[in-house]
């Protein structure tokens, strides 16, 4: 107990630290409860809690190696069977962070004079950052905690504070192999944090001598962890330690139009990567994965330079004050939400990174576990670099980060009292450098543009039920638009917009259709007219998606269905033609309702052509033929396709 004293240091800062923390994160909770995010999951955050509801019901989820981390599935799943919601969820995950600051205080003990980790603590308990990802259906809070409990441990280990070398280690590796199950590139920390106390810890004449057996407990401790996934990847025929998300996660970061801090987005880019290992022969998640990565390391081969950009790109928003959106951008929740605690003029990253690169830079001070340290931050960069980087896939390294400020801020203070003239003047000059480059906005991710998708994914909230929740159409349709008046380039938005107004047809073409049936004329033709303005403003949205990705199978597919629809409505005027004896607007009608048909199945085949094993289209082609079938014989073009099909058929 008088260790536990000794590492945490005077009580008093402790109950602060931990009341700062809790009250911070309180408040975030408050300011962003009213936000959709919170009540709707999206992105991966949606396929997560599918899969943990799929889990909880008892039911298996999707055939194959894992494909994602199945950590926080399985978690979640648990939780979910405790009948939590997200809120309680949110709550625990905030307690959770809570701890992490705790944990954050204890290695800064070790590591660093105690002002500065209680200073680097500190500044962890008020990064805005942390709870925005503590309030997501999302595996880093957890995976932060762990990873950060791990390097405790070892810490222990190596300032000679435990006896229990070999059973401290162990659990050290099965809490970092507990992370990796939630963060597979976790993989490269375990390389680095045994070759560090390998060769690194030989420099530090008290430090304690860990043999082959110590690192062989970590490695078990480690390698038991991820046991149950590998074991469970290994059932379905194939090897991967936790997941096989690898190549896709390459592909994202090195190809054309890879930026450096995008995914390849949930939709028709998604889809179409999956087809194309399908089309390969790869049906196996394995499989495709190995072949996408194949594909990226061929690209970086045959684009060496292009490469290094996007190499020098994602060190700059490793270190950039602007938080990268990965499934939410922070930004939204500041401007759109009211959480001012993530607006720019709150102390978040743009004032941590310039104390945190200082404290890196000039922080010789010898200390057992500095090394450690360094390599931790190391092996988490150098994991995240070969795929993209976003606020999301840094957020691990902050509470590292912020000890390291908090040593920047301390050799600041130290100017004037015991350093010389030449390295004040070296300091001030490395932090003034370091201000401009961190918060200058290389990447232009301030522009509104950036939005785009999170009125989309809004979008896509307002456009389904969850829960106790009901669809709101005209919110949904309104939030498509907005996201298209930011970004009129997005595939996703425009595929979405464009089928979501379509799909919306269909209820008014039933009704219409009724009308028509109980002889309401009037009231049918104003139906079948409002129907046919809604297709019409469908298909703009809907061509623009071709235009903009023609592999969009989907896209097409709906294209036809719109078109083929459009036919049937043109065929309401044929029959209102021919009942008032206007065999002239019949025939001319009837060749209008051809040519919808006609190019309806031409958007099918074009489905066709990209995922020839779609049965839907097949289907929605014979309907197109059954309807050509069905036009009035009013003129020789007409008589003459529906020989030609009868001939074809025969």
């Amino acid at each position: 107990m008088s260790n536990q004293k000794t590492l945490l240091g005077p009580t008093r800062q402790v109950f602060i630290l931990v009341a700062t923390a809790a009250v911070f994160r309180i408040v975030f909770l408050v300011l962003a409860s009213p936000s959709a995010f919170l009540h709707t999951p999206v992105v991966d955050a949606s396929f997560f809690d599918i899969w943990a509801r799929t889990l909880a019901d008892g039911k298996p989820f999707m055939p194959g190696a894992f494909f994602k981390p199945p950590f926080y599935a399985y978690l979640l799943s648990w939780l979910y069977k405790l009948g939590l919601g997200m809120t309680p969820i949110f709550i625990l995950q905030m307690a959770v962070g809570v701890i992490t600051v705790v944990l954050t205080l204890a290695i800064g003990r070790l590591v660093f004079p105690n002002r500065v980790a209680f200073g680097g603590a500190m500044a962890t308990a008020l990064l805005p950052i942390l709870p925005f990802f503590e309030v997501q259906l999302l595996a880093e809070t957890w995976t932060t905690f762990l990873s950060m409990a791990s390097m405790l441990l070892i810490l222990l280990v190596i300032n000679r504070r435990t006896q229990s070398v070999g059973r401290f280690l162990f659990l050290s590796g099965l809490l970092m192999g507990c992370a990796t199950l939630g963060r597979p590139n976790l993989l490269l920390l375990l390389a680095a944090v045994l070759g560090w106390l390998h060769f690194g810890l030989r420099r530090h004449a008290t430090a304690p001598s860990l043999g082959l057996g110590s690192l062989i407990a970590l490695s078990a401790g480690f390698f038991l962890a991820i046991s149950p996934a590998t074991l469970h990847n290994i059932g379905t025929g194939e090897f991967a330690p936790v997941s096989t998300n690898l190549g896709a996660n390459l592909v994202a970061g090195n190809s054309d139009t890879a930026d450096g801090m995008s995914p390849i987005p949930v939709g028709i880019l998604w889809d179409d990567l999956q087809l194309r290992t399908m089309q390969a022969g790869h049906k196996k998640p394995g499989a495709a994965s190995r072949y996408l990565t194949s594909e990226a390391l061929g690209w970086m081969a045959e684009n060496p330079l292009q490469t290094l950009k996007l190499g020098g790109t994602k060190i700059g928003l490793l270190i950039n004050a602007q938080e990268v959106r990965n499934n939410i951008n922070p930004r939204w929740f500041a401007e759109k939400d009211g959480v001012f605690l993530l607006h720019r003029w709150w102390p978040a990253t743009w004032l941590l990174f310039p104390f945190s690169l200082l404290g890196l830079v000039f922080w010789h001070r010898k200390a057992t576990g500095l090394g450690l340290l360094h390599w931790f931050l190391l092996a988490q960069v150098i994991s995240v670099l070969p795929f993209f980087m976003n606020a999301r896939f840094r957020s691990p390294l902050l509470p590292v980060l912020a000890l390291f400020a908090a040593a920047g801020f301390a050799l600041l203070w130290e100017l004037g009292k015991s350093v010389s003239k030449q390295t004040m003047i070296r300091r001030i000059a490395a932090l003034a450098i370091f201000l401009a480059v961190v918060n200058i906005d290389w990447f232009h991710l301030a522009e509104p543009r950036w939005l785009a998708r999170d009125y989309f994914n809004q979008g896509l909230i307002f456009s389904r039920a969850y829960g106790d929740r009901q669809p709101d159409p005209k919110q949904a349709e309104s939030m498509f638009r907005k996201s298209l008046e930011l970004n009129n380039q997005d595939v996703d938005a425009n595929a979405r917009l464009g089928a979501f107004i379509m799909i919306g047809s269909e209820p008014l073409m039933q009704r219409a259709a009724q009308l028509e049936k109980n002889n309401q004329l009037k009231q049918a033709t104003s139906a079948f007219q409002q129907t046919e303005a809604q297709l019409g403003r469908a298909q703009v949205f809907l061509r623009k998606a071709a235009s903009l990705y023609p592999r969009a199978f989907r896209v097409w597919t709906n294209l036809g269905i719109s078109q083929m629809w459009r036919g049937d409505l043109n065929m309401f005027r044929v029959r209102q033609s021919l009942a008032g004896g206007d065999t002239d607007l019949a025939r001319a009608l009837s060749l209008q309702s051809l040519d919808y048909y006609k190019s309806s199945i031409e958007y099918f085949n074009r489905s066709l052509k990209v995922n020839p094993k779609q049965q839907a289209s097949r289907q929605n082609i014979s309907l197109a033929w059954s309807a050509i079938m069905k036009i009035p014989e009013l003129d020789p073009s007409i008589v003459e396709i529906q020989a030609m099909f009868r001939k074809n058929t025969q």
